[in-house]
């Protein structure tokens, strides 16, 4: 009989063993999803079955987070979990949007610079840091196909909003009631559905609000942050399967096969593909899979999702005949797009977001559990009880 998910959990003392590779695996993916939706590629991805690379990427990234905070959520009191959420979120955010604002703009623009430092946009793009998303700077990128200065901060407003549900959640008490905390998710995609099916129901003055809250691209992520939740909740029931793992993944096969790019805001398939993608980063996460010990130094996944846009636009921007060029300028700009933003996460992890990690120590049990000295899972041995996997 397979072993529980709390199970594993327990034989690996609290440190999933695959979340590492999860975390690097989908922010090299996204990089290379975004390689071609940069590059004037976007039939290729959303005409193909690599539609499916938007659907999955980012909300398995929030299905993950929301498995792995699960934990401190229940450990920590309401303050202490927003202080640790911030003190990870922030700090590298800040310095992307200071870096592209203040250095990488003024060298890219094609405005005088004294139009540039005057101009909204670039003092609206601050505003970024607290999650009140703008994209563009005056001047950059203007010749690219996007003139996006970093189209992933798209996420930022939905994981803030995770996070205030997840506080809604450890006030009431419901995210220590299992039972509670499902009825909760599946009342969200079921209004979800309502709005979707039968959008009558509800006033004209409140359509656009619902649509954006329950059918959006980003309500998709709320709902793998939720389901994460519950899959932590309910570890000690779910079993770590091969056998419901292929199941999941043939059920994201046949979605890949039967539905196109339109399904990112339908919810009608959420039930059973997010649920099937949720099941699949647990069970890797939960698995041993082989890393290269490069990326066992530190945690460069953020850094790489965070900062890789600025630098693949910056590549465009130089060598738009090579990059721009169909499908092959894409796979171009990858191979110096990835290793460019991998080089800027590792020093953001060892100069930012390590350090910020010291801060952490009182309120995060994986920073105990590496050690920021050695930024490794060394520390173990650490006396405190392991509740979630990674925060």
């Amino acid at each position: 009989m397979a072993k529980s998910f709390g199970e594993v959990l327990d034989k690996y003392r609290g440190i999933g063993p695959g979340f590492d590779f999860l975390r690097i695996g989908l922010a090299f993916s996204i990089v290379l999803t975004h390689s071609f939706l940069l590059t004037e590629n976007n039939d290729f991805i959303r005409g193909s079955v690599f539609w499916f690379t938007e659907y999955a990427l980012v909300p398995m990234f929030f299905a993950l987070s929301g498995f792995l905070i699960a934990g401190s959520a229940q450990r920590l009191s309401l303050r202490n979990f927003l202080i640790n959420r911030g003190l990870r979120i922030v700090p590298a955010l800040a310095v992307d949007i200071v870096v592209c604002s203040l250095i990488i703009g003024p060298i890219i623009t094609v405005v005088y610079h004294s139009e540039y430092f005057t101009d909204q946009r670039f003092f609206k793009y601050f505003l970024n840091i607290v999650g009140w998303i703008h994209y563009e700077l005056p001047g950059v990128f203007q010749d690219n196909p996007s003139q996006r200065v970093n189209g992933a901060l798209w996420t930022v407003p939905w994981e803030i909003f995770c996070y205030i549900i997840m506080s809604f959640l450890m006030i009431t008490a419901i995210v220590k009631t299992r039972y509670k905390l499902l009825a909760v998710t599946i009342a969200y995609i079921v209004i979800g559905l309502i709005v979707q099916k039968m959008p009558y129901l509800l006033p004209d003055t409140i359509k656009p609000t619902a649509s954006f809250l329950f059918m959006s691209r980003g309500s998709q992520l709320i709902t793998a942050f939720m389901m994460g939740i519950v899959a932590f909740q309910f570890k000690a029931v779910i079993p770590h399967s091969r056998w419901l793992f292929a199941a999941a993944c043939l059920v994201c096969i046949v979605a890949i096969l039967t539905l196109d790019s339109r399904a990112t805001e339908s919810v009608m398939n959420r039930p059973l593909v997010i649920t099937s993608l949720v099941y699949i980063t647990v069970f890797v996460g939960l698995s041993e899979v082989p890393i290269p010990a490069f990326f066992r130094k530190g945690d460069y996944s953020y850094g790489v999702y965070l900062y890789h846009d600025p630098f693949l636009q910056i590549w465009i921007s130089s060598f738009p005949s090579v990059f721009l060029y169909p499908k092959y300028g894409a796979l171009a700009l990858y191979l110096v797009g990835l290793p460019s933003a991998l080089a800027v996460a590792v020093l953001s992890w060892h100069f930012i977001e390590k350090p910020i990690l010291g801060l952490r120590k009182k309120f995060s049990f994986i920073a105990q559990v590496r050690g920021v000295e050695d930024g490794n899972q060394a520390g173990r041995e650490s006396h405190v009880r392991p509740v979630a996997v990674k925060s």
